[in-house]
């Protein structure tokens, strides 16, 4: 998919500034004002350029640094069929969600039928991240010979460095070992080349990308979804604590071995003991602690409030509009499948499995009517009409202008806000063992909102950490890292998480097989197999190589 995107480039439509590799080399630069982050978000051409034309001026300085942003906004785009959604596809493998809606092929993770041809589940992330990571390319080449203060050259720098590496996080995250690239490509036979280690796409790029951002990016808070030291820094402490863990930890032990071909991952420890692992967990807690005490915790309508967008507790956010194109494709499928309460599709597509909902207690307020979940609405042909619909649907999501209407909605997706700093901040103080103070003050922060009693950090364990994400973070698209990165999965009970157990051989309750080492991973995608003859799929996952 990686060769056949920069194939079909030409035809893509830019949602910032357009940069685009055609076999002309053709560059469509937007001329912005970020006065506003509609503004941000909607900006149209006034130019087109050769490659070969004066690029020197300082007008083109920012709208090359937003070019590398254009691809974020893919997260909750579709995955080929109706109501399957992206975000979909990492919560299908967790265990954790359901849905009866015969398009997403939920069936096909929940009896291990998934393979790299299913819808574009695969083939859209990666084009959707390496697209990103070209983006970032194209400007990091560009932007020196741009006539810009040495300071405004290095916060430009900084803001793409960072997104190329957040582009490269969620890669390596899905896929393990992936192709490196870090510059831009001038044609499609650049782009056929083997995988690089996941260690080394960590350790060349993803971290001292982020390193390097955190020195030359504005300081403090994101007003507008461009990348600050407060973004640089959440998306930082979430590397670090990722390669305290797995896979990093364990591909540490032997770096030449093909782990992910040969998917003979055995480590099951966490925290990890030994090699880089307790100093990473200490640069997550330098970066978490400097976060920490920047943000409050505000209400959960405030998640669904489009009026709270990069406000309150929001950190980085997908940046949204109310605009046609430029929507936030969460709400159809989070509704509940064709029920008339709202004016567009309900999709029903993005739900939580009955036994994630149950494992609430019945206290918490994230669980309550309207909380994070709700059970009814009104039909929108008839007010008087109360639709009642099981199981409870994601609330934290509801745009209520947008379900309404036939807008779309303009609520931004959040990657990072306060409530999974702080629950990083208590996990990173217990793995390092540090004092009970330090422990719990994180996550009884969050569960002060949620009306919950405090937890003694002197007795707090990993379920309760895992736990506590798992009900604060729901369908935030974090369950499948936190899976993958400490190799446990939760245990659903009723009105509690009833235990954790080791990632391999646990079953999911709707699940009728147990996970592999397999299931670490994901499959690389068809396309990129069709594609790249240099590319070997990850174990156990079809198709295969062929070339």
């Amino acid at each position: 998919m990686l060769i056949s995107n920069l194939k079909r480039v030409n035809n893509m439509k830019y949602i910032n500034n357009n940069i685009v590799i055609r076999p002309a080399i053709f560059l469509v630069v937007f001329f912005i004002t970020l006065s506003s982050c509609k503004d941000f978000l909607e900006e149209v051409p006034t130019n087109q350029l050769t490659a070969q034309a004066d690029l020197t001026s300082r007008e083109f300085g920012e709208p090359l640094a937003i070019g590398a942003y254009r691809m974020l906004s893919s997260w909750t785009g579709g995955a080929r069929d109706w109501g399957n959604i992206l975000p979909n596809t990492l919560e299908f493998p967790t265990g954790g969600a359901f849905t009866s809606e015969p398009h997403a092929q939920f069936d096909k993770y929940a009896t291990n039928q998934v393979t790299g041809n299913l819808l574009d589940n695969f083939n859209n992330q990666w084009s959707n991240w390496y697209a990103g990571v070209q983006d970032a390319n194209l400007a990091l080449d560009l932007l020196p010979s741009v006539d810009l203060s040495e300071a405004i050259l290095a916060q430009y720098q900084g803001e793409v460095r960072a997104l190329r590496a957040f582009y490269y996080f969620n890669i390596v995250r899905y896929w393990g070992d992936a192709v490196m690239i870090t510059a831009p490509l001038a044609n499609v036979n650049e782009a056929e080349m083997p995988r690089t280690s996941l260690k080394q796409i960590y350790d060349d790029v993803i971290i001292p990308d982020l390193e390097f951002a955190l020195g030359t990016v504005p300081a403090g808070k994101s007003s507008n979804g461009r990348v600050t030291q407060d973004v640089v820094r959440a998306i930082l402490a979430d590397v670090y604590l990722t390669v305290s863990g797995y896979p990093y930890q364990e591909v540490e032990t032997n770096p030449g071995k093909d782990w992910c071909g040969e998917g003979s991952w055995s480590m099951q420890e966490y925290p990890v003991s030994g090699g880089s692992a307790n100093a990473f967990l200490q640069k997550a807690k330098t970066q978490l602690d400097a976060l920490y005490g920047s943000y409050a915790l505000g209400t959960y309508d405030d998640l669904h409030n489009p009026a709270k967008n990069n406000n309150g507790e929001a950190i980085f956010q997908v940046q949204y509009s109310i605009q046609p194109g430029y929507n936030n494709g969460i709400l159809q499928p989070s509704l509940p499948l064709l029920t008339k309460i709202s004016k567009s599709d309900e999709n029903g597509s993005f739900v939580p499995a009955q036994h994630y909902y149950n494992s609430y207690a019945a206290n918490d307020e994230r669980a309550m009517e309207r909380g994070m979940f709700f059970t009814y609405d009104m039909n929108i042909d008839d007010v008087t009409d109360t639709i009642q619909f099981s199981p409870p649907h994601l609330f934290k999501y509801y745009d209520a202008a947008a379900v309404k209407s036939v807008n779309g909605s303009g609520l931004n997706w959040s990657h990072y806000r306060y409530a999974d700093i702080l629950l990083m901040l208590t996990e990173v103080n217990w793995a390092l063992g540090s004092s009970a103070a330090e422990i719990e003050k994180g996550i009884n922060e969050v569960r002060l909102r949620a009306g919950l009693a405090p937890l003694s950090g002197a007795t707090l364990t990993l379920k309760d950490i895992l736990s506590e994400r798992a009900w604060e973070l729901v369908f935030e698209n974090k369950m499948l890292w936190d899976q993958r990165r400490t190799r446990r999965c939760i245990v659903y009970g009723d009105e509690e998480i009833s235990g954790i157990n080791n990632f391999v051989g646990y079953q999911p309750k709707i699940f009728n097989f147990a996970f592999t080492p397999q299931h670490l991973l994901s499959p690389i995608p068809g396309d990129e197999m069709n594609n790249n003859g240099q590319i070997q799929q990850n174990f156990g996952y079809l198709p295969t190589q062929t070339k």
